[in-house]
């Protein structure tokens, strides 16, 4: 079974990823994601992109149910070019008051370090996810995966 160390440099080189939440009661919750990995973890900002709420759907599932899938993938119209990565485990809403200060700074650095769009915005004042993944399934059309 792979693992993230397996897909680490697939992951750094992704834009962007689809999270699956659930609701307590396993209504479920798709969001288009960007993220950074550290470590042996996953991070998502919630940034300040406009917004209703910081009660976003994604943190109340986390807080009562943490189980989470992130799917990274590549579609292109010449299928032999596709590939898929799902990652699934134990997610986190993490506030920077309650986490380390070394894990908050390498997590901030890594989603700015890839996203300069991050860079003028105050990541360190808003909940952040922290991923964990516990199982790792990827495939490629052209078997490089298998």
């Amino acid at each position: 079974m792979p693992t993230l160390d397996d897909v680490r440099s697939t992951l750094a080189a992704a834009r962007h990823g689809y999270l699956s939440t659930a609701s307590a009661d396993a209504d479920p919750h798709l969001q288009p994601v960007v993220f950074a990995v550290v470590g042996e973890s996953v991070y998502i900002a919630i940034d300040e992109k406009p917004k209703t709420t910081l009660k976003l759907r994604r943190l109340t599932n986390i807080e009562s149910n943490p189980r989470f899938a992130l799917l990274v993938d590549r579609y292109d119209d010449d299928w032999t070019r596709l590939w898929w990565l799902l990652l699934r485990g134990s997610a986190e809403v993490l506030w920077l008051s309650e986490w380390d200060s070394s894990e908050a700074r390498a997590a901030i650095a890594a989603l700015r370090a890839k996203y300069p769009q991050y860079e003028a915005m105050g990541l360190e004042d808003r909940p952040i996810l922290k991923l964990t993944p516990e199982r790792v399934t990827r495939w490629s059309a052209d078997g490089s995966y298998s």
